[in-house]
């Protein structure tokens, strides 16, 4: 999605929820020379996300965000990974001027946008589906090259059910992979 979103390195490209694909959005972004901004909710996420290689970590549950997003001029993109709707509507007005706000998530419930922030600010909300086999081989290749990691909690085949159950719970941070063998 980053690949496509016509930011430039240097731009401030925002990516919102540090899980299961915003811990990689976030490396992905430091990596392609964006000023990579992560926003999440809680202090204690703050270490995590600079390790990640975030330049900057807004708390959520702190201070305003939008505000915060403005101060660094505002975002060229958002990359929205955390599946909340309510979470993605509330920063759109983050966005600078001809801004994108990419949405790889899949909430359950609608988006509520305000239509005017879009216009005034020419302002865009682009859903983006992954995993396509090139997009898949595109990213394997720089995520080898440029060191990014997926971080994983792994479980034998022999405990599947188990595995289930943690992903489905939210009892897993990240993802969720399956060994065989010894």
């Amino acid at each position: 999605a980053l690949r496509n979103s016509g930011a430039r390195p240097g731009d401030v490209v925002a990516v919102q929820g540090i899980g299961g694909l915003g811990h990689l959005g976030v490396q992905y972004a430091r990596r392609m020379g964006f000023e990579t901004v992560a926003l999440g909710r809680g202090k204690d996420k703050e270490p995590l996300a600079k390790e990640l290689g975030a330049h900057h970590y807004i708390d959520s549950s702190a201070v305003d965000t939008v505000s915060e997003l403005q101060k660094l001029g505002g975002a060229r993109v958002i990359l929205a990974t955390a599946p909340s709707a309510k979470a993605i509507s509330s920063v759109v007005e983050g966005l600078g001027v001809n801004g994108n706000l990419l949405v790889p998530a899949a909430p359950n419930d609608p988006l509520t946008i305000s239509v005017m922030p879009l216009i005034m600010g020419r302002r865009a909300v682009s859903g983006w589906y992954s995993g396509t086999a090139r997009d898949s081989q595109d990213t394997l290749e720089f995520s080898a090259l440029s060191g990014v990691h997926p971080m994983i909690e792994k479980y034998p085949l022999s405990r599947v059910a188990e595995a289930y159950e943690q992903m489905h719970s939210g009892k897993v941070r990240f993802r969720v992979v399956l060994t065989m063998g010894v």
